[in-house]
């Protein structure tokens, strides 16, 4: 244990990095280190604890049981870490404050949300403030946030939970969508909803049973997890399927795709803000949730208003 106080906490992120990049060549990319640099990191880091780290060679990475503890250990160490920045900042504005925030893809184009514009005054008005920001899909983000490895997210409806603290942001208009190749882009509405059955769709895995149910299928010919997937499998002509209308209106301008059965098919879902209750006991996330409140919009919801679970 004294071991372990002492060593550099450098050494032990490389080796995080190796550990989720499922070796040395993938942690290569994300560190851009030298193979043999990041080598020597955790040879230095296996030699100051004592212990074998993990198994590398021709069978493949793996980590011995020694390194899934220490791995499983460093969560709790960096969390750790976050709260001491958070706290001390508030005595020393020359320490670095961390948001650890994570979102759903596409929503760059979201006018109604505006994160980017959220963030960059965010930034500006606070700018010793390290912002860790994530892109993954609703399931993983919640299991973040609760795991303690988030500090706020924002996600499409959910089913809340009574844990966790929910703030209405704005609705997000979902349509059904082919490309210009499909069979169904030069149909009428009426005939399109009439053949809908008979071509394969594309599924988001968080909303499968939804999908499925608004177009009356029994299973999907192909799922995905993020939109930019989502987006690539319609595109190519042999699926049908669900985008938020603001992520496709470029390639409906370009005539590229085409949206499908409007007034029947289209429907509205809410995006949330939400954190942990204890969120508001940190002023730094209490102050990044504040910076996400606003006025109401044309398009969206009254941000200052808390969902009940």
């Amino acid at each position: 244990m004294r071991q372990l106080m002492d060593v550099d906490l450098r050494l032990i992120r490389i080796f995080r990095v190796i550990v989720e990049a499922r070796g040395l060549a993938g942690a290569q990319l994300v560190l851009n280190l030298s193979q043999s640099r990041i080598s020597t990191s955790l040879a230095e880091l296996e030699a100051r604890l004592g212990v074998r780290l993990c198994r590398r060679g021709r069978a493949g990475f793996a980590l011995t049981e020694a390194g899934r503890s220490v791995y499983d250990a460093s969560h709790d160490l960096f969390e750790a870490v976050d709260r001491f920045c958070n706290n001390a900042g508030g005595v020393s504005l020359n320490l670095k404050r961390v948001v650890k925030l994570g979102v759903v893809d596409a929503l760059s184009t979201n006018s109604a949300i505006g994160l980017a514009k959220i963030l960059g005054d965010f930034r500006h008005s606070a700018p010793s403030i390290l912002i860790d920001f994530m892109i993954a899909g609703p399931e993983e983000l919640e299991a973040q946030l609760v795991s303690g490895a988030r500090d706020v997210i924002i996600v499409p409806s959910l089913a809340k939970r009574s844990d966790l603290s929910y703030v209405a942001l704005s609705p997000e208009r979902q349509s059904l969508y082919c490309a210009k190749s499909h069979p169904l882009f030069d149909q009428d509405d009426a005939v399109a909803e009439r053949q809908l059955s008979r071509h394969a769709i594309v599924a988001r895995g968080y909303l499968h049973s939804q999908d499925l149910k608004r177009l009356g299928h029994r299973q999907a010919d192909a799922t995905v997890e993020m939109m930019e997937a989502q987006l690539i499998l319609i595109l190519s002509g042999g699926f049908i399927g669900y985008l938020p209308a603001h992520y496709a209106a470029s390639w409906v301008a370009r005539g590229e795709l085409r949206r499908l059965c409007d007034a029947s098919l289209s429907y509205d879902s809410t995006f949330y803000a939400v954190s942990q209750r204890s969120a508001a006991e940190n002023p730094l996330v209490r102050r990044f949730l504040a910076s996400l409140s606003g006025p109401r919009s044309s398009t969206g919801l009254d941000r200052q208003s808390a969902v009940p679970a």
